[in-house]
């Protein structure tokens, strides 16, 4: 591919995927009143929303792939390929929300010598990472789609896209989850 021609579909998204970040960290600054009320929260914000960057950019890879290789196709999206793509993509986020969420209590207790609510703590990951999830998995197989009706390189557009919008979506997930579970307990 041309430097020009990766330059035109690559520059766009990355200047949006720039302001997306200021979004995502002007968000995270309407939190700190969330760190301070719930202990190890700040703890957990990193690792969800790399959970889903690589887990989201990972899936968005796996389907670019199967384009490519005409797995799939505009005409035959719901294969089997895509559905355990899918599945898989789902699985992963449940799993390494568990332990995250365990890990992220386990820290908190060790390195800060204070005692979080483990349900709240643990809940807010998991509930968090599987919404995000969700919303992302949606999202990957969406942009996939766009990206080569439109006749672009899905290496230049899915990366960027998805781990931008994972982490906006990731913390929005977190800011409401961790208002949710702190109000019913």
């Amino acid at each position: 591919m041309l430097a020009k021609e990766m330059l035109k579909q690559s520059l766009p998204l990355v200047l949006l995927c720039g302001i997306g970040g200021l979004f995502t960290g002007n968000t995270l600054g309407l939190m700190i009143d969330l760190f301070e009320r719930i202990p190890g929260l700040l703890v957990i914000v990193p690792g969800i929303i790399a959970l889903r960057g690589n887990i989201s950019t990972a899936f968005g890879s796996r389907l670019g792939s199967a384009y490519h290789l005409g797995i799939i196709n505009e005409k035959n999206m719901w294969n089997n390929e895509l559905k355990q793509n899918v599945l898989g993509s789902l699985a992963l986020s449940m799993l390494i929300s568990i332990i995250m969420g365990i890990l992220a209590y386990i820290t908190t207790v060790f390195f800060f010598h204070t005692s979080p609510n483990p349900v709240i703590l643990i809940g807010i990951v998991i509930i968090a990472g599987i919404i995000s999830g969700l919303i992302l998995t949606g999202l990957t197989i969406i942009i996939i789609y766009l990206v080569f009706k439109r006749g672009y390189d899905p290496d230049n557009i899915t990366g960027p896209a998805l781990a931008t919008v994972g982490d906006i979506i990731t913390i929005f997930c977190i800011f409401a989850t961790a208002l949710f579970m702190e109000a019913i307990f």
